[in-house]
């Protein structure tokens, strides 16, 4: 098995030809794309070397960093803390890699001795010396990570406050926390819907060790007295149950934000790791930050329509109370629309260059059909700066798939699904990127084992059951329908199944008819997933040429139909196109002439 992976674009063959020769000269099982077999298919070899390999040298050029290719393997490398990188020229560096050491050997002739060279191979001998820190791609049946780093689980924290109903609040101020200390560098955080799964009795260390594979756990309690709030927290060694940290604090809600900052710090040094937030956030009033929180809770539960709503109207009176609430501009910018929301983005990042969501909610409001790297540069850099952010992860994987980039889109789901293995939208993001990708077997074992974690999660069963009809296991579907309640994230599933069925007992003519339409029900709107699936139907001639028309004489293209006419997000409105439900679409040679219509091509 090879030892590393060389990434290159094609024009500088011959820099990775001299760097492969090199490593060979030195020892090293070396491994590029001019051994590929013949037998197997490109995208799967590359996988299973850069999955296997211990060290993946990226050789960066002009031409690499717009490669598509050299940038998901680079994303890959980056993300299971295997990356060595070396650039051949001047280029720039394309986000997040400008932010990791990057050796210069641009004028490098092959001389052994060479400083950057040398710094070259001592990167990939620490790589190879060392134990691996990234869990295997999550496609069998579940199992947490061995703890071989630090992961923090930050719990919960306790409502001791007098009223039951502020248990919201104590949720918000914990995920603050976790997004807190989840920004510092040096630490890696289990995210927040597999975290807060675990409360009351079933805090215990050994369950947080054996569930999430978290070496220290952080708990704690909240109470709120009017505008003044007490908490408590510590820290605790899963593996040895001692107590790190512990401390309480007595603050007025208006000091809230240098209250997490305080909390962060003192855990960042426990644990002897020498970082600290760098966000420098003013006071906020109390009443706002409750608001907000409540947005948060309402985020949490699900995102109606009613609760889009609901959502937008306590932000809106948070930023009135404190208009210097970054944050609560950026999560005001997802919910509203057209300029509006421009400006709530903008306003946030005024506030705050590093707010991360008020970047992802920008990255939204760019025009559908153009812009697409700088909507793409946008949602990285938020991720880059606040991954465990569900929201922000959400915004950047909509992006990538909405560009067609469904191999950093499914290693993006990977780094977040080991991270929130317990999250249903994570854990369904990941199924229908393995799905998207055409990988079934990881998708349906994915969904499968989310559906035996959470069974009380109708969304994944949904997903479940759309992956089942895409690959016409019908009966799988409809068992997944009945499993669904007809209120639930999953009820769309009863009436789509029982619509493909009747499709089954129609002869050609009367099927073809029948989807067409379905196709012009939406007049004067066509929706992609409505266009997609007439595909996935057997009809690929009607679907493909409903959607040449649509886009040649510019009627409205749409992801999906809301619920109250809106219309959907400019940035992801491309992202049904590659999505499982445009799968024969893409496969017809037509849909060439939609990529470059639709400024894809670019």
């Amino acid at each position: 098995m090879s030892e590393i992976f060389i990434s290159y674009a094609r024009s500088t063959e011959a820099a990775a030809q001299r760097v492969a020769m090199a490593l060979r000269n030195l020892g090293h099982q070396v491994w590029w794309d001019e051994e590929l077999p013949a037998h197997r298919a490109y995208g799967d070899v590359i996988e299973d070397r850069l999955r296997s390999a211990k060290a993946v040298v990226v050789i960066w050029s002009a031409d690499a960093a717009k490669s598509q290719w050299v940038r998901a393997e680079a994303d890959l490398a980056r993300n299971r803390g295997k990356l060595v990188q070396l650039r051949i020229d001047n280029c720039a560096l394309p986000l997040p890699f400008d932010q990791i050491q990057c050796v210069n050997l641009a004028d490098w002739s092959g001389d052994m001795d060479a400083l950057g060279w040398r710094t070259v191979v001592s990167s990939i001998d620490a790589l190879k010396n060392a134990e691996p820190t990234a869990a295997p791609a999550p496609v069998l049946d579940h199992v947490a990570p061995k703890a071989r780093e630090t992961r923090l689980a930050v719990l919960a924290f306790d409502n001791l406050s007098n009223d039951e109903e502020l248990s919201y609040f104590s949720d918000g101020v914990s995920e603050e926390i976790l997004y807190t200390i989840a920004r510092a560098k040096g630490m890696k955080v289990i995210g927040k819907a597999s975290s807060f799964q675990f409360r009351g009795p079933d805090k215990t260390a050994q369950k947080i060790a054996e569930g999430l594979g978290a070496t220290h756990m952080l708990d704690g309690s909240v109470r709120r007295a009017g505008e003044n709030i007490r908490i408590s927290a510590e820290l605790v060694d899963t593996a040895s149950l001692e107590t790190l940290w512990s401390d309480r604090y007595d603050r007025a809600l208006t000091d809230i934000f240098a209250l997490q900052d305080d909390i962060a710090s003192a855990i960042a040094s426990a644990l002897d790791h020498h970082f600290a937030p760098d966000q420098a956030r003013g006071a906020i009033d109390p009443t706002a930050y409750d608001l907000y929180l409540q947005a948060l809770a309402v985020f949490a539960i699900d995102l109606t329509w009613d609760n889009r709503k609901k959502c937008k109207e306590l932000l809106e009176e948070a930023v009135a109370l404190s208009p210097n609430f970054a944050q609560a501009w950026g999560r005001l910018a997802v919910y509203r629309e057209g300029h509006s929301a421009i400006v709530a983005a903008e306003r946030g990042l005024r506030l705050d260059p590093n707010c991360a969501i008020s970047m992802g909610a920008l990255s939204m409001t760019k025009p559908a059909f153009s812009n697409h790297t700088e909507k793409l540069e946008l949602a990285e850099r938020a991720y880059v700066l606040s991954p465990d952010d569900q929201l922000v992860a959400g915004i950047y994987h909509m992006v990538l798939i909405s560009l067609g980039l469904l191999t950093r889109a499914c290693s993006l789901s990977e780094a977040r699904y080991e991270r929130d293995p317990l999250s249903p939208v994570v854990a369904g993001s990941l199924a229908m990127a393995y799905r998207s990708m055409g990988r079934t077997a990881a998708a349906i074992s994915t969904a499968d084992n989310a559906i035996r974690d959470l069974p009380d999660a109708e969304y994944v069963l949904f997903l479940r059951g759309v992956i089942a009809i895409f690959d016409q296991d019908i009966d799988c579907a409809e068992e997944m329908a009945k499993l669904t309640t007809a209120d639930g994230d999953a009820a769309a599933l009863q009436p789509l199944v029982a619509f493909i069925r009747a499709l089954g007992t129609m002869d050609g003519p009367t099927r073809a008819a029948t989807v067409t339409q379905f196709l012009h029900r939406n007049a004067p709107h066509s929706y992609i997933v409505d266009i997609g699936l007439a595909g996935a139907m057997g009809e690929v001639d009607i679907a493909m040429e409903h959607l040449l028309d649509t886009i040649r004489e510019g009627r409205p293209l749409e992801f999906t139909p809301d619920n109250d006419g809106r219309a959907a997000s400019d940035a992801t409105v491309t992202i049904g196109l590659f999505m499982p439900n445009c799968e024969a679409l893409r496969r017809d040679k037509r849909f060439a002439e939609v990529c470059v219509r639709l400024g894809l091509y670019d």
